[in-house]
Parts: structure tokens; sequence; C-alpha cells
């Protein structure tokens, strides 16, 4: 069954991901709407929303990465900086 959820399910998802862990965010959510919210649900609903937890029983830290921008002007410094350690090779 697919499960509507709300804003401000998502946005206690958001807030919450860092300190507690999938089954405890199902769990109060659970209680707050009044419906049977899984891990699986909340586990979902999170990655689509693009927060990625590092692996592991019991961490609750998330896995950040640059934003796309970010990446984008990391991958063009990294090509500039391949073509200046060919010209420095040549004139060695």
């Amino acid at each position: 069954m697919n499960i509507k959820w709300t804003e401000d399910e998502r946005e206690y998802i958001r807030n919450n991901a860092a300190t507690m862990k999938d089954v405890e965010i199902a769990d109060e959510l659970t209680i707050m709407s009044g419906r049977c919210v899984t891990l699986d649900a909340v586990r979902k609903v999170r990655q689509k929303l693009g927060i990625m937890k590092k692996p592991g029983r019991g961490v609750c830290a998330l896995v950040y990465s640059p934003p796309e921008e970010a990446k984008a002007d990391l991958s063009n410094w990294e090509n500039e900086s391949d073509s200046l350690q060919t010209i420095s090779d040549r004139s060695g």
C-alpha cells in the first residue's frame, strides 16, 4: 500500500535522520500519525529525500556528498590540474 506522506512527516524525517535510527523514526511516526509506519517505508522516503546514512548497526550518522554544482567545479579543477601536470612533465 502506498502511503501519502505529509510535509510534516517528511520534515520530521529530515530533522531526525542524523540522530535517530530509521526504526525509531518509524515508531514515532506511527504514534504521531495513528497509522502503521514501517521501517522500510521510512527508509524509502529518506532515500528519496536524498538523505543517506553511513552503513553499520546503530550508526545514526549521515553521509554527506557535495552538491552537484560543487562536483562540476571539482571535476573542472581536476581536469585543469591534469593538464598542468602534463605541461610540467614536458618542461622537466
